[in-house]
């Protein structure tokens, strides 16, 4: 009887496709978290396979001594992707909002949102682009309950993004929108990432099942959401159906390789890193 393997996933709807059905699959045992939660998940073999976000995976990779100018017959990598499926958009993605309480260009305190680190990079990559505003980008336990100085602007992402309103908000940015439109490449959020000593072969073939079965079920995982997680029922099918891409091919890496680029430009991730990819069944 094989091993059982353990997966990762993130509890967000938008990666619902991707983790359909492995809940009740024999043999796996599925651990839904945050997203900020999944790499050390990985890192300390709790898990085989988790759905890693992308400035999360550069990370993993630099704590593990996996650099790009690193000599040659270095080890093997410790933890490759999968080329099965990411969480991705080209375009507006309605699950990474920031909201704005002053003029974008006078900004000085933005409030980050915990859930993913992928996010707040993103958001502050396009804040500091093309003219800098330097903001101080701060977390909720940092300023407390009630502040005596409100934020000039906050993001939000996940699930409590799709359904957000801030009626006092001057100004909205769709981080996906506002990506596309700068730098025309995809935005990829997270992907499939493995222990490389793990059984990847049996990984690829039960992740790109549920991705199968996901993508297939689209319409009926939105209505749940929208039952379970009270989302606006056309949100939640605009988002699964419309915005979120879930390839993993040659173009959303170069997206992803573009958005790694400017995090480590910017101090935001580890310099001289590299995607290792395992062999894999290829994306939708």
């Amino acid at each position: 009887m094989p091993e059982r393997i353990k997966i990762g996933g993130i509890g967000f709807v938008s990666a619902w496709p991707l983790v359909e059905g492995l809940a009740s699959e024999a043999g796996v045992d599925l651990r839904l978290e945050a997203p900020s939660a999944l790499a050390p998940l990985l890192k300390a073999g709790e898990v085989d396979a988790a759905l890693v976000p992308s400035v999360d995976y550069y990370r993993l990779a630099a704590d593990s001594g996996e650099r790009a100018r690193a000599p040659a017959g270095r080890a093997p990598s410790r933890f490759v992707a999968l080329d099965v499926a990411a969480i991705g958009s080209r375009g507006p993605v309605g699950s990474a909002r920031l909201f704005g309480y002053a003029e974008a260009e006078t900004i000085r305190r933005v409030l980050l949102d915990p859930a993913s680190r992928t996010e707040s990079v993103m958001a502050r990559l396009l804040l500091a682009r093309p003219a800098p505003v330097q903001p101080h980008f701060v977390l909720p336990e940092e300023i407390g309950p009630h502040p005596a100085r409100p934020p000039d602007a906050e993001l939000v992402v996940g699930d409590a993004a799709l359904g957000a309103a801030r009626p006092a908000a001057q100004w909205e940015w769709d981080l996906g929108e506002e990506w596309e439109g700068r730098v025309h490449r995809p935005f990829v959020y997270a992907f499939w990432v493995a222990r490389s000593d793990g059984p990847l072969g049996r990984l690829v073939e039960v992740l790109s099942a549920a991705r199968d079965r996901g993508l297939a079920a689209r319409e009926a995982i939105a209505a749940r959401a929208a039952a379970e997680r009270g989302i606006p029922p056309a949100a939640a099918r605009r988002h699964l159906c419309h915005q979120v891409e879930y390839g993993f091919g040659p173009k959303a890496r170069l997206g992803l390789t573009r958005f790694y680029e400017m995090a480590a430009e910017e101090g935001l991730a580890p310099e001289g890193c590299r995607l290792a990819l395992a062999p894999g069944a290829a994306g939708p």
